[in-house]
């Protein structure tokens, strides 16, 4: 029986930069596989599905909520609708054929990067209108807060290996911005380790890859 890469004239790849999404992210462990094909031989309510798991990894992580979505882009996306949609039905299914008028999303934008697909994409699937503050090498609290209008609907931050590192303010100094000004605050902690950390510092909505840092296993 053929390799993947001779079926399908693969190039081969040897992985020198750890969990790359580019590169196909990384490798599950053999319980998170096992995981997956007993979820996979079974049927389910996904409606229940969803709400269980994520009821569940809230009770582990001591949280409001928790949903597990199918990567951490899509976590990005939904993060924005749901801040942008809030309690309304009819958002909820027209999201994208209603103007909505407070719908900016702001981040420094050193952290407005290509991960494998643009941050922006993903802002803009959610509904969302990206602005971003300070400058390419760098972003105070100050021009993080310079950067809000009337229109603002959420503080973005990116913690990536991707982004500028130096001369950007932390996540904890981004959550002060945000609270002062009433405003959620979403951190795309994709590749972190430390679930808590994000959101006891203040963050709103934390988006982790499972496939990353998590065990090798779901987002």
């Amino acid at each position: 029986m053929p390799s993947i890469f001779e079926k399908y004239q693969l190039k081969q790849v040897i992985n020198a930069s750890g969990r790359m999404t580019a590169l196909g992210v990384s490798t599950p462990r053999p319980e998170v596989i096992d995981a997956a094909m007993a979820g996979m031989n079974q049927y389910f309510e996904m409606k229940d599905l969803v709400n269980k798991t994520g009821e569940y990894i809230a009770k582990l992580l001591e949280v409001e909520g928790a949903t597990v979505v199918s990567c951490a882009s899509a976590g990005l996306a939904q993060s924005v609708a749901a801040v942008l949609v809030q309690d309304s039905d009819w958002l909820l299914e027209n999201l994208h054929v209603t103007p909505i008028e407070n719908n900016e999303i702001v981040l420094p934008k050193g952290h407005n990067v290509n991960f494998g697909a643009p941050v922006g994409t993903m802002v803009a699937l959610g509904g969302g209108k990206l602005v971003e503050a300070g400058y390419a090498n760098e972003c105070s609290a100050a021009q993080l807060a310079a950067a809000i209008t009337p229109r603002t609907a959420a503080i973005l931050y990116i913690k990536s290996h991707h982004c500028v590192q130096k001369s950007m303010l932390s996540v904890e100094q981004a959550a002060v911005v945000a609270r002062t000004h009433n405003l959620p605050l979403i951190v795309d902690a994709a590749a972190e380790e430390d679930l808590q950390c994000y959101y006891r510092v203040g963050a709103d909505l934390v988006i982790y890859s499972g496939a990353k840092g998590r065990s090798h296993g779901p987002h």
